[in-house]
Parts: C-alpha cells; structure tokens; sequence
C-alpha cells in the first residue's frame, strides 16, 4: 500500500495528469469540420493523402504524396486544363505525419477525428518526452514539472501542439541518449531504443533530423567518458553556481573513434544509424513523391524574403521579418505576457546550466535555423515559430531551479505555489478566452459551411475568395479542385461552379444581390453557386 502511494506521489503521476488536462481541453474540438486555419490547412494535407493512399494503393499514391484534388496554386493550371502530376503531390515535409494520418484513417475511418487523433496524442507524449529530458539532465521534480506545466500552458501549445509538434520526437532522442550516458554499460535495448528515436525524429521534420546531427557531433565532440557533460548525481551546479564558479576547461577530442569509450561508441552508432536509417527514407519517399526540381522550388521560395512565395511580391526586410515575429507572439496569449518577460532570461539560464547547456542549445540551434534559414515560411506561418517553445521551456526548469535554490529550505513552495496558480490561470485564459475563438472555433466555421452542402453533384470546381485561404480543406470537404478567385478570372466560371466566401469580405466585382440564396451559411462564410455572379 505504501509503495503504490509512493507510486501515485511521484512526480511522473503529475506529469501523466498534465498531459491527460491537456487532452481533456482538446477533446472537445475533436470531431470538427477542417477550417480556414493552420489546423484546416495541415490537417486537410493530411487528410488527402491518406485518401489518395487507400483509394488509389501505395504506389499509385506515392506512398501518399497525392493530394487530388488538390492542385498546388504554385503551378498556375488552368481552371479545367489536366494538371501535371507533380501538381497533385505534396513531398516537401518528412513523411511520419503522413503515415501516422493513413494508419489513423485506416483504423477510424476518414473524418476530421481520425486526423486528430494522432497529433492529439503526440502532443500529450511531448509532456512526458519534456519531463523525462529535463530529469535526465538532473533536474529536480519541482522545476520540472512547472516547465512541462508552463509549456502545456501557453496559446501556442493548446493550438499547436495538437496538430503538429516538430519537436516531439528530437526531445525522446536527446532523453533517450541522456538516460543511457548514465549508465556505464548500456544495454542493448538502450541503445535500439535511441536508434529507433533517433530515426523517428529524423522521418518527423526537418529539425528531427538536423537535432539528431547535432546529438551525433556532441557525443563525438565530449570524447573520452563523460568530460563534466551528462549529470550523474544531483550535486550538479545550478544556475547560479554555474555563473559563479570558474568553469573547468573541457578537453574536445573531435572525430576520433578510437578514443571513444565503448560506451560512446555504441550510443554514436545507434545515433547515426538511426539517423541514416530516417533520413534516408525521408529522402526517398520525398524525391519519389516531388522530385529534385519540385523541391529545389519549394527550397528558393522558403529562403526567399517574398511576402507571398513565389509571386515576385514585394520583399520584406529584416526589421519588418522580426517586427512580424514579435507581433505573432503578442496575438492571443500565443505567448503568454509573463513568458514574453522570461524568454531571454529563460534562453540565457538553458545554456548556462551545465546540466541543461546541450539540450538547450540543440534545441535553439535548430529552431532559430528554421525561422531565420528558411524566412518565408516564417514570414507566413505562425506555426514555424513553435519549435522556439522547446529551447524557452529547458530553459524555464534551470531559471526555476536556480530560483528554488535561492530561497532557504522551508520557503521554497511559496514561489512554486505561485507560479503554478499563474501558470492554471494561464491555461484557463486560453482555454476559455478568445485564444480558442480566433484559432480553433471560428475558423472551423467555413469547414461547417462545406458539411452542410455535402456532396454537389455537377459541380466539379470550387472557388475561394480571400480571406479564404490555404484550400487544401475545402479540397478535402467537398472533393473537388479549388482556385482562388478574382476579377481577372471572372471569365472561366461556369454555373455549375461553387464559391466559399465570407460574408463580411465580399468583393467589389460582385453583383448585387450575388450572396442572397446561398447553398450554405455558417456564421460569417457563405457558399454560393458561380452562377450568381454570371452576366444574366
């Protein structure tokens, strides 16, 4: 009886009840229609690749690269013309969301659940990844669980961190390795459990696969045991001690395999065999589904400074790209205003800790790769800054442990108590404030439209308006190929064409009278027969 409340005590049972509060608040957004938002955007990729994988086969999929109807805008096909195949494939991300999408789908059926599902659950295991990173690295309980609790806390975790966490699976990688440093002879197990993250993490993103490089070139670089990197006790420095001691020089032998412990060398084999392992089949399945001239495009558009990709629009500056940085943090407690204070002490208190130093770094080298190297996804997605929520939160446990320590023994719950009630407060501002409103419930409105009007028999063309965008979601709701819409295409309407629109943005161009009778209305979208706006 003792041992199982010792057991329901620990920190790992508040660690699972962080990551259940997270699904609890989620769930109830489970089965709604796609949107006009980043969840309608990705998820709607999702959700038509996997159709394509089971209605057409593996091969004839790409694996699962199509996404007819779907006709990347990219290629500027016309209206009704046949596009060509590399327009109908989506390859440039590594494909473990798509595979996790068509084993979803094959299990629940295809609806917007079933594409929920996974990035749902791969959310609430980022929790524990975080937790067990941070505790491998000999962070104590309290700081932990306030970082892991302060992560889960913030509008950018509750909006994204259910549909795609980048991040997730470099964090079990550099876990993984960490727990089996600290051991002098690791099993076997460990070391298939590090290959088999390591290669995960490499077919889940892009900084998947540049972390796990990273965790390759760190355990070349410490050499010889573990030269004061990994903790072993918890008599490790804190942030304060770090700053006020005299640092030990570390000797770096760099590239040599035979200086290597045994130890190290099977932790660096099973890193870079993994890596290999994912990365080459990222390479495979993306060259097989895009092709080298399909992604070098998609690479000059992304480290381009345009404002709309490939459009030759005018380009922003720098000043203008971190202005529009700052102000996607400010938007709807993304960040909440207490973070925003602590993020550069946060960043600054990771890389300090010398138990924290590596992962941190990691971790903030590849996000600030992803936003700065790769600008013009930045500069249109909220969702390429999320990956800058791992570095802050390791950062958060060595600020909150340094603080810990300041204060004498028998004080020290009173700053814990405090910021866990602002951090539930937090997560109670989000969850019932317009965080939902803006990103979730009102955007999902447009999917709502689309449901209602079902399948359109004659109709084999949609139409956005803008703001109307991203119309992967309304390829996926009403099967159909979809083309923006404006004054200078009014010419290739047909009547038996549709137009998703909102009410309250109706162009110029439009006749009066062109939104009375709609087919569907929801809240502020519309969805009218092309005919309307035909001459009479």
């Amino acid at each position: 009886m003792r041992l199982l409340a010792t057991r329901l005590s620990s920190g790992w049972t508040v660690v699972a009840l962080i990551a259940a509060a997270l699904v609890a608040v989620w769930l109830p957004d489970l089965g709604l229609p796609l949107g006009n938002s980043d969840d309608g955007r990705i998820l709607g990729m999702f959700g038509l690749q996997a159709r394509n994988f089971w209605d057409l086969g593996a091969v004839d999929s790409y694996f699962g690269a199509v996404v007819e109807p779907y006709v990347n805008p990219v290629y500027d096909v016309a209206p009704r013309a046949d596009p060509p195949p590399v327009a109908v494939r989506y390859a440039h991300h590594p494909p473990l969301q798509v595979l996790m999408a068509v084993v979803s789908t094959a299990l629940l059926g295809d609806s917007t659940a079933a594409l929920r599902v996974p990035g749902l659950l791969m959310g609430a295991a980022t929790v524990v990844f975080m937790a067990s990173l941070l505790r491998s690295r000999d962070l104590a309980w309290g700081p932990t669980l306030l970082a892991v609790a302060a992560m889960a806390s913030t509008g950018f975790y509750y909006v994204y961190g259910r549909i795609s966490v980048s991040f997730s699976l470099l964090l079990a990688g550099i876990a993984a390795v960490s727990w089996a440093m600290r051991r002098d002879n690791p099993r076997g197990r460990d070391t298939l459990v590090v290959a088999g993250l390591a290669a995960l993490a490499a077919m889940q993103s892009w900084i998947g696969i540049a972390a796990m490089v990273l965790v390759t070139l760190w355990l070349f670089a410490v050499g010889r045991g573990d030269g004061g990197e990994t903790p072993s006790d918890g008599s490790q420095q804190s942030v304060g001690a770090a700053v006020a001691a005299p640092q030990r020089r570390l000797r770096v032998q760099w590239l040599s395999w035979r200086r290597l412990s045994g130890r190290r060398q099977r932790l660096l084999a099973a890193v870079a065999a993994g890596t290999a392992l994912g990365a080459g089949v990222t390479a495979l399945w993306m060259l097989n589904g895009a092709g080298v001239e399909d992604l070098a495009n998609q690479v000059a558009i992304r480290t381009s400074n345009q404002r709309g990709g490939a459009d030759g629009s005018l380009g922003f500056t720098f000043g203008e790209f971190l202005a529009r940085q700052w102000r996607f943090a400010n938007e709807e407690m993304l960040v909440p205003v207490w973070l925003r204070v602590l993020l550069l002490p946060c960043l600054l208190a990771g890389l300090i800790d010398r138990r924290t130093r590596v992962p941190a770094a990691i971790t903030l080298s590849v996000a600030a790769a992803l936003t700065f190297g790769v600008q013009q996804g930045a500069w249109v997605h909220r969702l390429w800054n999320f990956p800058w929520l791992a570095p802050v939160t390791i950062g958060f446990a060595a600020l909150a442990d340094w603080i810990r320590r300041s204060f004498p023994r028998r004080w020290r719950p009173l700053p814990a108590v405090v910021a866990a009630v602002v951090i539930a407060g937090t997560l109670v501002a989000v969850v019932g404030g317009s965080t939902r409103e803006r990103y979730i419930t009102d955007p999902a409105a447009a999917g709502t439209v689309l449901e209602q009007v079902g399948d359109l028999p004659g109709s084999d063309l949609a139409w956005s308006v803008p703001p109307v965008t991203s119309a992967t979601w309304v390829s996926y709701h009403l099967r159909m190929r979809v083309m923006r819409l404006d004054e200078d295409n009014l010419g290739d309407l047909d009547a038996s064409d549709v137009v998703v629109l909102r009410a309250d943005r109706v162009p110029d161009f439009f006749p009066e009278g062109a939104l009375s009778d709609p087919l569907a209305a929801h809240d502020d979208f519309l969805i009218i027969s092309a005919s309307r706006l035909l001459p009479r």
